[in-house]
C-alpha cells in the first residue's frame, strides 16, 4: 500500500472563520457564533438555496495544530491517563494525520457570501475546506453508541 504522504492531495480553503475564539481550547463552544466568509474566488451563487437548511456540516483544517505533534498511533484522549489508550481514529483529536476537523453547526443566516453559524468549534482564522448541508437521510438511522470516557470528555464541550 502506498503512503499518501508521498502523494499529497492539495486543497485550497473555500472560506475562513471569524469569531471570538483565538486560542486552541477544547470546551465551551456551544454559544459561539461564527461567520464563515467565502474566499474571493467564490461568489454568492455558491450559497444559493442554503437558507433552506437548518444545519450545515463544516470541514476545516486545524491550521494551528503543530504538524510535528501529529498522532498516528494511540494516546489517552486529552492526555488524561484516567481515560483509555485509544487510536487516533477512535477520537476527534486535533493532531490527526491530515489535520481535518468536521462539525455539524446550526445555520443562523446568510448575508451575501458570509454564513452565520452557531456551535462551530474552530478558532478565528480557521480555513474552511468544505460546507455541506445536513440531510437527515445522512444521519445515523441506528442508535449512536459511544464509550463512557467520550461522554465525560464532551461534558463541557458545548
Amino acid at each position: 500500500m502506498e503512503n499518501s504522504f508521498k502523494n499529497p492531495i492539495i486543497l485550497s480553503p473555500i472560506a475562513f472563520v471569524k469569531n471570538s475564539r483565538t486560542a486552541m481550547t477544547d470546551d465551551n463552544w456551544g454559544e459561539v457564533i461564527s461567520e464563515i466568509t467565502l474566499a474571493p474566488f467564490l461568489n454568492e451563487e455558491a450559497l444559493f438555496g442554503i437558507e433552506e437548511f437548518s444545519h450545515l456540516e463544516i470541514l476545516f483544517h486545524f491550521h494551528k495544530a503543530d504538524p510535528l505533534k501529529i498522532v498516528t498511533g494511540a494516546e489517552h484522549p486529552r492526555e488524561n491517563p484516567e481515560w483509555p489508550l485509544v487510536g487516533i481514529f477512535a477520537q476527534r483529536k486535533k493532531s490527526r494525520p491530515n489535520l481535518i476537523g468536521s462539525t455539524i453547526v446550526l445555520f443562523l443566516k446568510r448575508e451575501g457570501t458570509t454564513l452565520f453559524v452557531k456551535g462551530l468549534d474552530a478558532d478565528d482564522g480557521t480555513p474552511i475546506l468544505d460546507i455541506k448541508p445536513v440531510l437527515k437521510e445522512f444521519l445515523p438511522h441506528e442508535e449512536v453508541r459511544q464509550p463512557q470516557w467520550a461522554s465525560e470528555l464532551m461534558r463541557n464541550y458545548w
